[in-house]
């Protein structure tokens, strides 16, 4: 168990390109209508016309077009109702399945990684985060064993502590390796495939991504994007004798996540044993919204323990005060007493981080 615990958002990933949920369809507009979404054009079309289907249903009830976890839930219940206008009854888990493609082409267009020669390199923030994650484990006095949780689906955090030596370990296995580090994605992840025949989650590690899919020629200080979620299918059908599905495992950030209980609960129990042993708990670019019951949930439950908490600190840029609050209004007695909460972004959040945990001499 870890004595330090990072929980990630959003807001992480935007300092490397990633659109923020509001964003996100705005990108992916952007990206349809420059033809930069390679063969996922009919994906596409298919999620926006679902979403202009939508416009129905707003007419006679609330609901945000404009946020992809909204429209994320709003297909998932149509597909329990088997009802969305203007879609046959066995078109709504397309729509769905577009969807994660829209996700995941979004994601690997937008999300760009330095290179050097045949070396890509993290994004520069998650690259300072890993070092972060070394020096507590390392450099630190006392060292502290430490773990992340990440809402994110993409691969900058995997790939920075993949450069680093830290694995990264993702839950599924019994037992973490000892230069392997702890890396909890609660809503799936771009190189997460689903196994044919069996149901379950078999993650592509980049150790051996890499050692089969060659990245050459790059410019001395250039980017490049990695188009692992896009490639799974064709990886493991020509590398491996394992059959998988099309789509990588991404699962909604919002309602109800009991379909996908078979996938991924071994990943969140872990995560609330994690969170019960925290001493330290740091959650950054992450803005709670009122629809993520699932996290309360599993904070509530989660830091049920036996160790007091030091200090609990939420990084985000809004100085609003209205997500410093929805922290406030979640948390109990004992870690308001332990609760700060710091309008600074990701980058910025690192250093400050790092102050709190001196060097061993």
């Amino acid at each position: 168990m870890s004595e330090i615990v990072f929980i990630l958002g959003a807001g992480a990933s935007r300092d490397c390109g990633a659109p923020l949920m509001n964003d996100f369809l705005d990108t992916a507009s952007r990206l349809l209508s420059t033809n930069d979404v390679g063969n996922k054009r009919a994906d596409f079309e298919r999620v926006f016309r679902a979403i202009s289907s939508l416009q129905a249903v707003h007419s006679k009830a609330q609901l945000d077009l404009n946020n992809i976890e909204s429209i994320f839930t709003a297909l998932e219940i149509a597909n329990i109702l088997g009802k969305l206008p203007g879609f046959e009854v066995d078109e709504i888990p397309q729509a769905i399945a577009s969807l994660k493609e829209l996700i995941v082409t979004t994601l690997e267009r937008t999300i760009k990684f330095p290179t050097r020669g045949s070396q890509i390199l993290p994004p520069r923030s998650y690259e300072k985060f890993a070092e972060l994650l070394v020096f507590l484990r390392s450099a630190a006095y006392p060292s502290y064993s430490t773990s992340v949780i990440s809402f994110n689906y993409d691969i900058a955090l995997d790939m920075a502590m993949y450069r680093s030596g830290l694995g990264p370990e993702y839950g599924f296995g019994s037992s973490v390796m000892q230069h392997q580090m702890k890396l909890l994605k609660l809503h799936g992840s771009l190189n997460w495939a689903v196994l044919t025949d069996t149901g379950s989650v078999q993650p592509l590690t980049l150790h051996e991504y890499f050692s089969k899919c060659q990245y050459n020629g790059y410019e001395e200080s250039g980017t490049c994007s990695i188009s692992i979620g896009s490639q799974l299918q064709e990886f493991y059908s020509k590398h491996t004798a394992v059959k998988v599905n099309l789509e990588p495992v991404i699962v909604p950030p919002a309602w109800n996540k009991a379909d996908y209980h078979q996938l991924l609960s071994t990943i969140w129990s872990t995560a609330a044993k994690e969170l019960e042993e925290a001493e330290y708990i740091f959650i950054i670019g992450y803005s709670l919204p009122e629809t993520d019951a699932f996290f309360r949930l599993l904070y509530g439950l989660g830091t049920v323990g036996t160790k007091p908490l030091k200090k609990v600190i939420i990084y985000n840029p809004d100085e609003s005060g209205i997500i410093e609050d929805r922290f406030k209004r979640m948390m109990g007695p004992g870690a308001l007493a332990r609760f700060e909460y710091k309008p600074m972004k990701f980058d910025e959040s690192i250093g400050n981080i790092k102050s709190f945990f001196p060097k061993r001499k």
